[in-house]
């Protein structure tokens, strides 16, 4: 780990050399019905401006305030823009490894790596694991939006666009910008909440404190924990009657967790043009989950050990840190800003309750299965000016510098998670596990690595790096008093797999006082992630119904190579957007048409076994002894660029201020549509077909997966020391056939939730409310789901939009000082 150490080590050592803490300028209200309409506010993501309005923004842009995330009932902040934000999706997975810490969470429909996340308007690095199991965001690692805590969050804006020309990889879909609190003055809350199933238990407290730091300076300080109980909606079961009586054997809805978060933002005025600022934190997170359970008759255990049989339990465990250092000042007309940035997830994963069948039946139950870290150090320098060009007002002129580093390392963990022991022959025909029994074959001989989750071997681990440069330029111009123009064009380079140039350009025009158009045309690009370029990992999944083991292929390593496959090049994008802005008085509308084409997107390929053609089965028998690369596996999978796609779609959001003499009452309704479709499939390999390396189970995760309308109504009643919020969420039918399973629509649902504020002092507020207050839940699965539904699945797991917890009440205090 010796290289990102000293990068790691080289940005901390700046950021203590420049000082400590933040920047951005709070949300401003620029009319005086502000208050409540966003369409009037001050926005600082995709553009380089510093008074934009969200109404003559050339690009759609969602504001979620303070008080809407305060009021959501949310217990993260994925789980928080989930109800708010129209085009954002959260998949909750369940039975998923690391997936159930960090759900997959995206934009537009688009992958959860195609979304970039930045904090203050800075990039932030993103997580650790990548999804290899069957759910939505397959194949990707986005970033982990839950380790960002709700008490230190001023406001949230969401560029829904194409931005990789202003922003650089990963803006395929959008930016989330995360502004974090620089207010003075502090508050405290607590928060109990469970489901009316009497499970998933919930308790939250926090608090926020900003105060000067002499007379130019202000530092703000947010702690955040959570413990959440497991709520578990697997349906008893026999197992096919592996045991007597009936019992939850699988985890089927959310794991226990445990959070603590500790966050800061800090700026100081040094002299009348200049400021030094920083922000960051610390998020830890700990969570149990289950595995397939596994009979006491399977060879796959020893009923010494388990005489019911047993289902893995699993721990895991996210270590999640970020810092940045900045200075702003002015140098005659140029505003400058030198930044730097580093970040890191470290993800561990442990077996708590387990074994390693061929260590016999003495086998350890419990060890360190190994981790996944990746880190990032950004150093950006921007500068910003305005000219006058002849036009209507200043032309802005911004241009920018950028390196990164980011790193990939897996470590490895204790031999018994990996390693196979002295015992060959399984209980089926060797009753004692005798270790000098060796007359066996087939199913009877036992398989390495514990059960659950096997760990990481020595031969797996690495650590690595990748530089890039980065060269911008953006610049945008009033025309005429209602017609702007914007365009921006950046140059990348990796030291990996080369350069590219990419632009954008967008227009704003005002027709009347109250109705404009915008329009967008940008190419953009992601770059191949680290950790799909060099994760691997030796798996339990099922395959037709049956636990198999399976082998991830590192794209650069020789086995992939045998198969036909090369290393994994960049995804390239256009993106096409046009809109409708209509606002008049204390209503608003917004109407947006866009087209996201992709080339070469990664995903992570279907199950390569034996009995594909003649060339796959010499591939297994080269590698497939004991003790070689394949020993045990029935499959292997490999991340690979394999499809195109094209995605059409639409944004509407309206809103309404009514004001009555008693209160006011804000109405507000958005509607997303979202169609994807996997226009070709070109993969590397001449080997492996591409029916197998994109099957139709991973089609539907892309294309149908993820609700193809969401629609959200909510009307909030302001009635001086009180607040009422009424919201329907409306999330269309997802499909999905994975794990062999058939071709199976869930229908479409529609949520309602209830909250209350009620001010009781000026200090003192209690709030609460009633999520899912009709209990829905998602369709059951049915025969389409067999064996599935034998073994506990009642609502299978691979792609629903909402929670499985059904009704849920809250209450919350909090105390403001």
């Amino acid at each position: 780990m010796k290289k990102r150490f000293n990068y790691s080590t080289l940005a901390l050592s700046v950021c203590l050399s420049l000082g400590s803490t933040v920047t951005f300028a709070a949300e401003k209200d620029t009319s005086a019905g502000a208050e409540h309409a966003d369409i009037e506010r001050i926005v600082s993501v995709g553009t380089r401006i510093s008074n934009r309005t969200v109404a003559d923004s050339p690009s759609p842009i969602d504001i979620i305030s303070s008080e809407a995330i305060k009021n959501s009932g949310a217990t993260s902040t994925p789980d928080m823009l989930r109800k708010l934000a129209p085009s954002f999706n959260m998949n909750n997975t369940t039975t998923s490894d690391g997936q159930d810490l960090m759900r997959p969470a995206t934009l537009r429909s688009l992958g959860p790596d195609q979304v970039l996340v930045l904090i203050n308007g800075k990039r932030r690095h993103q997580q650790a694991v990548v999804a290899v199991q069957e759910n939505v965001g397959r194949g990707s690692a986005g970033t982990d939006l839950s380790s960002i805590p709700m008490t230190a969050i001023s406001h949230i804006e969401i560029l829904r666009d194409g931005a990789a020309a202003q922003y650089g990889s990963d803006a395929i879909a959008g930016v989330i910008n995360i502004v974090l609190k620089d207010d003075l003055g502090g508050s405290v809350w607590a928060q109990y909440g469970q489901t009316s199933e009497g499970d998933g238990e919930s308790t939250e407290f926090g608090g926020n404190y900003g105060f000067g730091v002499g007379d130019k300076g202000t530092l703000n300080l947010t702690f955040e924990y959570a413990d959440n109980g497991e709520m578990n909606r697997a349906t008893p079961t026999t197992w096919f009657d592996a045991i007597d009586e009936p019992r939850q054997l699988l985890l089927v809805g959310e794991a226990a967790t445990e959070m603590t978060s500790l966050w800061a933002n800090f700026s100081y005025e040094l002299g009348e043009s200049s400021e030094l600022y920083a922000f960051g934190g610390f998020t830890t997170k700990e969570g149990e989950s289950l595995g397939f359970y596994r009979p006491a008759d399977d060879n796959r255990v020893w009923s010494s050990l388990y005489p019911e049989g047993v289902t893995p339990k699993l721990g895991s465990k996210s270590e999640d840190y970020s810092v940045a250092v900045g200075f702003k000042t002015q140098v005659a007309d140029w505003d400058i800003d030198a930044s730097v940035v580093t970040g890191e997830n470290r993800f561990e994963f442990s077996n708590l309750e387990s074994l390693n069948a061929s260590y016999g039946p003495d086998s350890p139950t419990s060890a360190y299965d190994g981790a996944l870290i990746y880190s990032q150090t950004t150093f950006n320098l921007d500068a910003v000016t305005a000219v006058d060009l002849g036009f209507f007002d200043e032309t802005s002129l911004a241009f920018g510098a950028e390196f990164r580093i980011d790193g990939f390392a897996q470590e490895a963990g204790d031999m018994v998670t990996y390693a196979r022991g002295d015992t060959l022959c399984a209980e089926s025909v060797n009753p004692t596990g005798d270790p000098l029994m060796t007359g066996c074959m087939g199913g009877d001989i036992t398989t390495p690595g514990m059960q659950g989750f096997q760990g990481y071997s020595p031969a797996m681990a690495i650590d690595t790096d990748r530089n890039s440069f980065a060269l911008y330029f953006d610049t945008e111009t009033a025309v005429t008093e209602d017609w702007l123009v914007a365009a921006a064009v950046r140059y990348e380079d990796y030291d990996d797999f080369g350069s590219t140039v990419i632009g954008k350009l967008s227009t704003h025009l005002s027709l009347t006082e109250n109705l404009a158009i915008r329009a967008s045309a940008s190419t953009g690009y992601r770059a191949p992630g680290m950790q799909q370029a060099n994760f691997t990992q030796r798996s339990i999944s099922l395959d037709n119904g049956e636990l198999a083991d399976l082998v991830t292929l590192r794209p650069n390593e020789e086995l992939a190579e045998e198969l036909g496959f090369t290393d994994l090049k960049e995804e390239n994008s256009t993106n096409f957007s046009v809109g409708v802005i209509y606002t008049n008085g204390n209503y608003s509308s917004t109407l947006d048409v866009y087209q996201i084409d992709i080339d070469d997107r990664i995903v992570y390929s279907g199950n390569i076994s034996r009995g594909i053609n003649d060339e796959i089965d010499a591939f297994f028998d080269r590698h497939s002894g004991p003790g070689d690369s394949l020993d045990g596996v029935k499959n292997a999978s490999i991340f690979t660029n394999a499809i195109d796609s094209e995605t059409f779609g639409l944004d509407w959001v309206n809103q309404y201020t009514q004001e009555l003499s008693s209160m006011d009452v804000v109405y507000e309704l958005s509607y997303h549509h979202n169609n994807t479709e996997v226009s070709a499939i070109n993969t590397s390999s001449s080997i492996v077909p591409n029916e197998v390396v994109f099957d139709n189970a991973q089609r539907l995760l892309v294309e149908k997966a993820q609700p193809q309308d969401r629609a959200s109504l909510s009307a909030m009643f302001d009635m001086d020391t009180w607040s009422v919020t009424g919201r329907m969420t409306y999330y269309g039918e997802v499909t999905s056939a994975s794990y062999g399973t058939p071709e199976n629509t869930w229908g479409a649902k529609s949520l309602f939730d209830v909250t209350a504020q009620w001010e009781v002092t000026d200090n003192i507020n209690i709030s609460g409310g009633v999520l899912n207050l009709t209990d829905e839940y998602p369709d059951e699965w049915g025969t389409n789901g067999s064996p599935f539904t034998d073994l506990g699945f009642k609502y299978g797991w691979t792609s629903f939009p909402f929670s499985l917890a059904g009704r849920e009440y809250y209450v919350r205090a909090s105390y403001n000082f």
